[in-house]
């Protein structure tokens, strides 16, 4: 569809957030923010000013929403050749190499610069989830041993419970998850969160090692082991949506 005179980004401050158009098979039409992106979903119903309506609305609201983001102290990775992924202890370089007859894979050198390898074949769109893919792949393994540190840590100074399996997860939905079978998963997207922010998560699911549960009980153990756990709760209601 044409998107003529339909702005490419949202300028709030000195933030900028990419907007994107896809056209949908079905009668309405939607809007969301998803890793720093405002997503429209256009209905291929709607059209002309119709279309232009619905779009001047979606913006209003993605601006409205983004201006409860009051600061960002986080920094979202950057997927691309010459990229920066900033976690919270460790500053990752990015360099993507297209070769003709290359393997794609991700090489981790001097414990921050990320090498990517990506055959030439590859469309420009394969490319883009190729290096995500990748880079997520190699920074989720070297960061795993300081996720399984922050948790133990904090679970021998709270719960003492016995934990299994302990792993990030790539995942747009939960932060967190803690099974009955005592393995925790963490939300890759957290490294970029405040540092207490992502501890509180932590927290919350080591909680669940006593209560399996939300209730009072629950809340009583998180609030012991970190009394302003409510800061954390606000701050990812307000801008966990933003988190690549």
């Amino acid at each position: 569809m044409p998107l003529v005179n339909y702005p490419e980004f949202l300028k709030m401050g000195e933030a900028s957030y990419p907007v994107e158009y896809r056209a949908v098979l079905k009668s309405t039409s939607s809007v969301r923010i998803k890793n720093g992106v405002v997503v429209l979903k256009l209905s291929r119903y709607a059209q002309g000013r119709k279309r232009d309506e619905i779009v001047e609305k979606f913006l209003k609201w993605a601006e409205k929403r983004l201006q409860k983001v009051k600061k960002l102290d986080f920094v979202n990775p950057q997927y691309e050749d010459g990229g920066r992924i900033v976690t919270h202890n460790k500053i990752y370089e990015l360099t993507v190499d297209v070769l003709p007859g290359v393997i794609s894979r991700a090489v981790l050198r001097e414990g921050h610069f990320l090498k990517i390898k990506l055959n030439s074949f590859l469309s420009e769109v394969d490319c883009e989830k190729k290096i995500k893919f990748l880079t997520e792949k190699a920074i989720i393994k070297d960061q795993t041993s300081y996720l399984i540190e922050v948790l133990q840590e904090l679970n021998q100074l709270h719960f003492q419970e016995r934990v299994n399996e302990i792993r990030f997860k790539r995942t747009n939905g939960r932060f967190g998850s803690c099974s009955s079978k005592k393995n925790i998963n963490i939300a890759y997207r957290l490294l970029f969160a405040p540092r207490e922010v992502f501890r509180y998560v932590c927290v919350h699911e080591l909680a669940h090692l006593k209560e399996f549960n939300h209730s009072a009980r629950f809340w009583q153990w998180v609030e012991n082991a970190m009394p302003n756990y409510r800061e954390s709760e606000k701050w990812l209601k307000g801008n966990g949506f933003l988190l690549g």
